[in-house]
């Protein structure tokens, strides 16, 4: 394992058939849903975009976070239905909150592997053990997300017990040693102010506890220039990490690097958002978002479960109008974690096809 393929955007382009229902204008299922089942969590870290922390790090769109918001059992059970008829091939449980608080999480799962369902998780690690993790054994993937090597800076980022760092850190070596071979153990690395010098330690950590990937991301922070003085720094123990650390079996994932810069200052420079037809969210509130990273912003709702079915909503004439009119450049008023995916769909849709045989 000598890159992280899992991350690349042109897997879409292995659903040829799909683009192509895209391009003549016709309605698709979605490939891929983020679930959000609960905004419960049991960790409140410092840079959660949902205001778990500090709630001046809530990301700006997000204008409609409930801590308490949680999809009735019910419903949950309707949506899942829904996903097997309308042929739904993936789902990843993320925040909201802390998606295996909630109560039902193993028989969520249950049903979902049922429907031969693809599943994926994000999730802070804390509960990730017993039952909770033997059901995720045969994910696709699970990701934990840890920020600091040290049990006192991590206890403080995360406003928890500093045991709990050595209960994640066990979890997280027994997933990996138990799990089978074909789900990816990843942890995704948020760098801040807190804890940029601890970089190159993590990897050592991490790598020590059998994980096959680490991710370094930069914290999204309402604070303009907010990486200048920390990225030097940073980079140079990224870098020093894959020379030293990483292995076939022990992948690091240097997104710092590209996405150190004011991501929340920035606008959109594509004109359509393809994505949304094929990956969307619905969240611990019932509704249905445009993408997760405009989950609880009010003006990207494209549909209330509350008193409907997915398929229902997702298929109306209103959702379809929606997504046609989505104009990134004026409505997204955040950064798009999908716009290398955007521009490649857009480059395949303008290819001159009258020259598509001069490869």
């Amino acid at each position: 394992m000598k890159d992280c393929k899992q991350y690349s955007s042109l897997k879409i382009f292995h659903h040829k058939e799909i683009l192509d229902m895209i391009d003549e204008g016709r309605r698709v299922t979605p490939l891929y849903i983020r679930m959000k089942p609960t905004n419960l969590c049991n960790h409140h870290c410092a840079y959660c975009s949902y205001g778990r922390g500090k709630v001046e790090n809530q990301t700006a769109v997000r204008d409609s976070v409930k801590n308490t918001d949680m999809i009735p059992w019910t419903k949950m059970q309707e949506i899942i239905r829904d996903f097997g008829e309308m042929g739904v091939k993936a789902v990843t449980f993320s925040g909201g909150g802390e998606p295996l608080t909630y109560p039902k999480i193993i028989e969520t799962v249950q049903m979902m592997k049922a429907r031969k369902i693809d599943l994926s998780l994000i999730t802070n690690g804390h509960l990730l053990s017993g039952q909770i993790a033997e059901h995720f054994y045969d994910a696709k993937w699970v990701r934990v997300s840890f920020d600091s090597p040290n049990a006192a800076e991590y206890a403080v980022l995360r406003n928890i017990s500093v045991n709990s760092f050595q209960t994640v850190c066990n979890n997280i070596q027994s997933f990996a040693a138990n799990k089978a071979k074909n789900c990816i153990l990843g942890i995704n690395f948020v760098i801040s102010k807190a804890n940029y010098t601890r970089v190159y330690e993590a990897a050592e950590l991490l790598k020590s506890l059998g994980v096959n990937n680490v991710k370094f991301a930069a914290v999204v922070d309402n604070q303009a220039n907010y990486h200048n003085k920390l990225k030097d720094i940073v980079i140079e123990q990224i870098h020093r990490a894959q020379e030293k650390l990483a292995s076939d079996n022990f992948v690091i994932v240097n997104n710092y690097e590209s996405d150190w810069m004011d991501k929340n200052f920035t606008v959109q420079e594509f004109p359509k958002c393809y994505t949304c037809k094929l990956v969307t969210v619905i969240a611990a509130d019932s509704k249905v978002y445009y993408c997760h990273t405009r989950a609880y912003d009010t003006h990207a709702v494209l549909g209330d479960l509350a008193n409907q079915s997915f398929k229902t909503v997702w298929f109306s004439e209103e959702v379809t109008k929606k997504l046609a009119n989505l104009q990134p450049k004026v409505d997204c008023k955040n950064f798009c974690v999908y716009e290398e995916r955007n521009k490649l769909i857009q480059s395949y849709f303008d290819v001159d096809f009258n020259h598509i045989n001069f490869i």
